[in-house]
C-alpha cells in the first residue's frame, strides 16, 4: 500500500519543516508544491525530506493541487493525502483518514473540524462563515458535509484517476465536492483536530475570503446547473418585471391625462426581455450539457 502526502505551500517557512517531518512517518513520500514563495518554503522542504514541484508565480491552492497530484500519480499511489502547510492539521491523524478510506470503502475521506463539535479557539465570526459556505457547497454538491472547506482530506486511486482538479483558486475545495459527485464517488468525514492558537492560521481576510468563495460557488453553480442557475434568476426578473408591468398599466389607466410612467416602463420592459433571455439561456445551456454528458458516456 502506497501512501503519499502532498502539501501545496507558499510562503510558510516557518512551519513546513515541521509538517514534512510529521507528515513523513506515515506516508511513503511526502510533495511540496512551493506556489510562488518569496521565502526559503522550497528550500526547507527540500531539507526535510520532501520532494518539491515550483511555481513560478503564485497560481492559487487549485493550482497547487493540480501540480501536486500530477506529481503524485508518478508513484502509482493507493492513496494521496492533502493537508495544509500551516501546521493547522495535525499530520499524526493521517492514520484515521486512512482507516477510514479502507473501513468505509470510500473514495474520498475529509477530515472535518465539526463533525462532533469539538473546535476550540474558534472565532463566533468564522464558525457563521463556514456554515454559510457548508450550506452553498452542499448545495451544489447534493452532499451533506460537516465541513466542506478542510483542507486534511485523502483520496483513493479511483478518485484520483477520475478528478480533473480544475479549480484553481477559492472554489477548491467545494468544486472538488461537486465534481466527485458528478462521478458518483463515495465521501465520508472523519473528526479531526485544528489549531487555530498558531500565530498565522490565515493569510486571507475572513469577510473577502468568504464572499470570494460564494460568488466562486455561484460560478459553480452556473457551470453544472445552467437550468437551474439561469432559470431561477430569469424566473425571478420575469416576475418583477410582470409585476412591475401591472403597475405601470393601472396608473396609466388611473392617469387623467393617461400619461405614461417612460421611466418605469423601460424598465420593466428590460426586466422581461432579461428574464426571458436567461430563462431561454439555461434551458439551451443545459440541453447542450446533456448533449456532451450522453456524448462522453457513449466514448
Amino acid at each position: 500500500m502506497k501512501i503519499i502526502a502532498a502539501i501545496p505551500a507558499h510562503n510558510e517557512e516557518a512551519t513546513i519543516g515541521s509538517v514534512v517531518l510529521r507528515a513523513k512517518k506515515y506516508v511513503d513520500k511526502v510533495i511540496v508544491v512551493d506556489d510562488g514563495s518569496r521565502d526559503d518554503t522550497a528550500e526547507i522542504a527540500e531539507l526535510a525530506g520532501a520532494e518539491v514541484v515550483m511555481h513560478k508565480k503564485n497560481k492559487g491552492k487549485g493550482a497547487a493541487l493540480k501540480s501536486g497530484f500530477k506529481k503524485a500519480k508518478e508513484f502509482n499511489p493507493d492513496f494521496v493525502v492533502c493537508l495544509d502547510s500551516d501546521a493547522q492539521h495535525n499530520p499524526d491523524e493521517i492514520p484515521v483518514l486512512i482507516n477510514t478510506m479502507i473501513n468505509e470503502d470510500a473514495d474520498i475521506v475529509i477530515g472535518s473540524r465539526f463533525l462532533k463539535k469539538s473546535v476550540k479557539n474558534l472565532p463566533s465570526y468564522r464558525r457563521f462563515g463556514q456554515k454559510v459556505l457548508d450550506f452553498f457547497t452542499n448545495i451544489v454538491s447534493g452532499t451533506n458535509i460537516s465541513d466542506t472547506q478542510s483542507g486534511f482530506r485523502c483520496f483513493s486511486k479511483k478518485s484520483i484517476e477520475k478528478l480533473r482538479f480544475n479549480q484553481t483558486g477559492l472554489d477548491t475545495e467545494s468544486g472538488i465536492l461537486a465534481e466527485a459527485k458528478e462521478h458518483g464517488l463515495k465521501t465520508k468525514e472523519v473528526s479531526i483536530s485544528v489549531r487555530y492558537d498558531l500565530d498565522k492560521t490565515s493569510k486571507k481576510h475572513p469577510i473577502s475570503h468568504g464572499l470570494g468563495i460564494i460568488v466562486s460557488i455561484i460560478k459553480i453553480i452556473s457551470e453544472r446547473h445552467p437550468l437551474m442557475f439561469f432559470g431561477i434568476t430569469g424566473t425571478t426578473l420575469l416576475m418583477v418585471g410582470l409585476f412591475s408591468g401591472y403597475s405601470v398599466v393601472v396608473t396609466f389607466n388611473k392617469s387623467p391625462n393617461n400619461e405614461l410612467a417612460i421611466g418605469t416602463a423601460l424598465i420593466t420592459l428590460l426586466l422581461i426581455i432579461s428574464g426571458m433571455f436567461l430563462m431561454l439561456t439555461g434551458v439551451i445551456l443545459y440541453t447542450i450539457q446533456d448533449i456532451i454528458r450522453r456524448y462522453m458516456e457513449k466514448e
